[in-house]
This record gives C-alpha cells, sequence and structure tokens, in this order.
C-alpha cells in the first residue's frame, strides 16, 4: 500500500478499541455500536496500525504471532464488511436527560457495591420466606383484578408499570455508569405500548467478571420492589399497618407482575433476556444466540450457504456451546408456555367473560357498554395479534422482505 493509503488506514485504526475477552480479544467501534470476536493475531493487527505500522508491518507481526502466513488484505476486507472502518458516526443531536446524566460514577457504584448486593440478596431471601409460609400472600392471576372495574384495574396497572418498567431500566444504566461504561437510557414504543431501553453494548469492553452487576441490576431492583410489596401487605395482615383494601389489593397486583416478569427474564432465553446475557457471559460466549438458532437449525434443516458459511466462522466456544444451549431454549419455551397456562390465559378469559356480561346487559352507548367494548376489544387483540404478526413475517420472508 502506498503511505498515503496507510496513514489513512491508520487513522481508521485509531477509531477502534481493543479489549481481551477471556478467550478472545474484541474489536470494536463504540461510536456506532459494533464489536467483533477476532483470535490474537487479528487484536495484534490492529495494535500495530494504532501504534504507526504499515499494513505489510501489521499483517507481518500478525502472522509470527499466528504461527503462518496471515492474508492482511483479507483481514482488513472483513473488518471493512463489519463495519468497523466506516467513517465516524455524525453526533447525535438529543436533549439533555437532567438528573440522569448527573449520576457520577462513584455514586452509581455505591449501589452495586458488596453491601448493596447484601440488601438485593436479603430481599430475595425475604421473598422466597414470605412466598412459602404465608399461602395467602402467593400471587395469582386473580390479583391482577383488584378493582371492580376489569378496564379501570388494567389502566392503573398499566401506569404503575410504567413506573416499575423504567425503574429496571434506570438500573441498568446505572449500573453501567457505575462500571464506567457510556451506558444510553432511552423511552421508545413499540406500538400502543411505552418501553424503556438501556444499551449496554460497549460493556463488551469490561472483564466478564465484571460484567454480571450490570446484567442482574434489573432483576435486583425488582426484587427490592417484590419485597417490599410483600412487607407491607404482612404488616398489614400482622395488623401492625392498616392498608386501604385497594392499596393492598394493587400491591398484590405489583407482587404478582414483578415476580411474572423475574421469571421471564430467566425463561425468555430465547429472547434475549437479562438471563440469557447472565448465562452468555458465564458460558464465555460472544453470539451464542444466533450459532445456537443457526446449530439448531442446522439440525432440522439444510442452511442456506449463506447461514452455512455464518455458522463455519462462528468461534469454536460458541459453536461447542450451542449443541446443548438448545436445550435450555427448549425448557424456557416450556417455562413461558407454562406461565401463559397459569397466569395470562385465566386473566384474560376472566376478562372476556366480565365484558361479554357487560356488553349483553349494558345499555348500548352507556358507559358502561364502552368499558366492556374496550375490554373485549383489549382481550381480543392480546390473543389474535402473536399469531398474525408470525403469520405475516412469514410470508414477509418467505417473499424475501424480511430478512
Amino acid at each position: 500500500m502506498s503511505a498515503i493509503a496507510d496513514r489513512d488506514l491508520r487513522e481508521r485504526a485509531a477509531r477502534l478499541t481493543v479489549a481481551f475477552d477471556g478467550d478472545a480479544w474484541i474489536l470494536g467501534r463504540p461510536d456506532l455500536g459494533i464489536f467483533v470476536a477476532v483470535p490474537e493475531p487479528g487484536a495484534v493487527f490492529v495494535t500495530t496500525l494504532q501504534e504507526g505500522g504499515s499494513a505489510a508491518e501489521a499483517a507481518g507481526r500478525a502472522s509470527e504471532v499466528a504461527g503462518e502466513e496471515v492474508d492482511g488484505a483479507d483481514f482488513l476486507d472483513g473488518l471493512t464488511g463489519a463495519g468497523l472502518l466506516d467513517p465516524p458516526a455524525p453526533p447525535e443531536e438529543r436533549a439533555p436527560s437532567g438528573w440522569i446524566e448527573g449520576l457520577g460514577q462513584d455514586t452509581a457504584a455505591r449501589f452495586f457495591g458488596r453491601t448493596a448486593w447484601t440488601c438485593y440478596a436479603a430481599a430475595a431471601v425475604f421473598v422466597v420466606t414470605v412466598l412459602a409460609f404465608a399461602p395467602d400472600l402467593r400471587p395469582s392471576w386473580e390479583d391482577a383484578w383488584f378493582l371492580p372495574s376489569a378496564a379501570l384495574s388494567m389502566l392503573t396497572y398499566l401506569l404503575v408499570d410504567i413506573a416499575f418498567s423504567a425503574l429496571h431500566e434506570a438500573w441498568h444504566w446505572v449500573a453501567g455508569r457505575a462500571l464506567g461504561v457510556p451506558a444510553t437510557f432511552r423511552v421508545s414504543y413499540r406500538g400502543l405500548y411505552i418501553v424503556f431501553e438501556t444499551d449496554l453494548t460497549q460493556i463488551v469492553n469490561v472483564p466478564r467478571r465484571r460484567r454480571y452487576g450490570a446484567y442482574l441490576a434489573g432483576m435486583a431492583i425488582d426484587i427490592v420492589v417484590v419485597a417490599t410489596a410483600l412487607g407491607l401487605r404482612l404488616l398489614d395482615r400482622a395488623g401492625m399497618l392498616t392498608l386501604p383494601e385497594t392499596l393492598s389489593g394493587l400491591l398484590g397486583a405489583v407482587v404478582l407482575y414483578r415476580l411474572v416478569g423475574i421469571v421471564w427474564q430467566w425463561a425468555a432465553v430465547p429472547m434475549r433476556s437479562d438471563g440469557y446475557a447472565v448465562l452468555a457471559n458465564a458460558l464465555r460466549c460472544h453470539n451464542l444466540y444466533r450459532v445456537t438458532w443457526l446449530t439448531a437449525k442446522a439440525k432440522l434443516f439444510r442452511l442456506p450457504p449463506a447461514e452455512a458459511a455464518e455458522l463455519a466462522s462462528a468461534g469454536e466456544r460458541d459453536r461447542h456451546v450451542a449443541r446443548w444451549f438448545a436445550l435450555l431454549y427448549m425448557a424456557g419455551v416450556v417455562v413461558m408456555a407454562g406461565m401463559f397456562v397459569l397466569v395470562a390465559l385465566p386473566l384474560l378469559l376472566a376478562l372476556a367473560q366480565w365484558g361479554l356480561v357487560r356488553l349483553s346487559a349494558g345499555a348500548t352507548g352507556s358507559a358502561a357498554f364502552w368499558e366492556a367494548l374496550a375490554v373485549t376489544a383489549y382481550v381480543a387483540t392480546q390473543l389474535a395479534l402473536p399469531p398474525l404478526l408470525a403469520l405475516r413475517e412469514r410470508r414477509l420472508r418467505r417473499s424475501g422482505r424480511l430478512l
């Protein structure tokens, strides 16, 4: 390569981060959110460029580490194809996030130190103990219906759930700040629902043993919420505190939905939940979700050439773990199906029955009529939308419009 080309290449390589991750090296572009695992010769190639070496010198040093000749041009083509050598991302224009951006790393770290994790563990032990020895406080689907009006129950908890969902994601963000990871917290939407998202992509630059706190942070604060709600109901039952019936019912709904959420995080491994992140980190894998999917698909069908090449190029560790990790996928699907049958389905059927009775008994145009109609429409949407979306995605894949 010419001197100008080498100079341009060094400028592009300077934007990369290089971090060791147990059995591989991670090359990253934090500004683009792109991270790729490579063997040691690939890391040596990049660091040589960052130190001022030419492409030829980088290939030579990488070859020495590999014990065989490294094709520098081919490696650069791979980096280019992954987007690692792309121009810098334009600065994102966004309004300041106020107090959340002002939280310092030292302050954030107090929520994830030894004392804090002791408190989280104590909350978990308290929840298990109460549920084991106080059967009347164990949640059931009936706790979701804590007001005489089904529509008002749903609306009330929807607002409460928005707050707790924000707290869950914000705790991931605080955990990232405690590690010094520039995490991103944002509010978005999916269809009619408000969702909160925390981007912890750059955590790959942190040693694996230090990542667990960030992955478990959401569930940690969830268990504190459950422990608080159970504690208040326990005090009320013991006569040490008098709670209004409506508030006690709301706390029961909080226990139900937050516990379902915690179980979901561990069951929804096929959906890359927090539990999946913990397991993939413990198993020292980089792209376990995708490799497991391709491995399972290869056992059932013949992979297209592109997917076969993708699986063949995956890391050896990922391919080894994926051979049995599919069993956890299946177990997660079974648990999620059980949660639907035991919690969601009875609630939806009860709401549907309530709505139909009110529709048949109420005067057309009355408030009760419209309330019942809204509940019935909600139930119909919840039951019909997932299979309809699945059929739509299947048609789009067959037509080639969805990859």
